[in-house]
C-alpha cells in the first residue's frame, strides 16, 4: 500500500511540473515575442528551449506511463491476495469450536 501511494505522489509530481514548464514556457515566449522577432540568437534560444520542451514532455510522459503500469501491477497483486485469502475462507471457514 505504501508502493502505492508513493507511485501516485510521484505521477502527481510529474503532472504538476508539466502545467508549470508549459505555463512557464508560453509566459516566456509571450512575454518577448517583440524581442524573438527582432533578435536571431533570441529565436535561436527559444527554439532550441522549445525543442528541449518536448523532449521533456515526451520523458515525463513515458514516466507517468510507466508508473500507472506499476500501480495496475500492484493493484492486481493486492487484489489477487485478497481473493485467495477470500477463497481460504470459503473452502476452510473459521470453525467456532477453536
Amino acid at each position: 500500500m505504501r508502493q502505492v501511494k508513493a507511485l501516485t505522489m510521484t505521477m502527481t509530481f510529474w503532472v504538476l511540473l508539466i502545467i508549470l514548464s508549459t505555463a512557464w514556457l508560453g509566459f516566456l515566449i509571450l512575454n518577448n515575442l517583440i524581442q524573438i522577432q527582432t533578435n536571431i540568437f533570441l529565436l535561436i534560444v527559444f527554439i532550441i528551449a522549445a525543442l528541449s520542451f518536448t523532449l521533456s514532455m515526451y520523458f515525463i510522459f513515458q514516466i507517468i506511463f510507466d508508473i500507472r503500469v506499476e500501480l495496475k501491477k500492484v493493484r492486481e497483486k493486492e487484489k489477487n491476495i485478497r481473493e485467495i485469502i477470500q477463497y481460504e475462507q470459503i473452502l476452510e471457514p473459521p470453525s467456532i469450536y477453536n
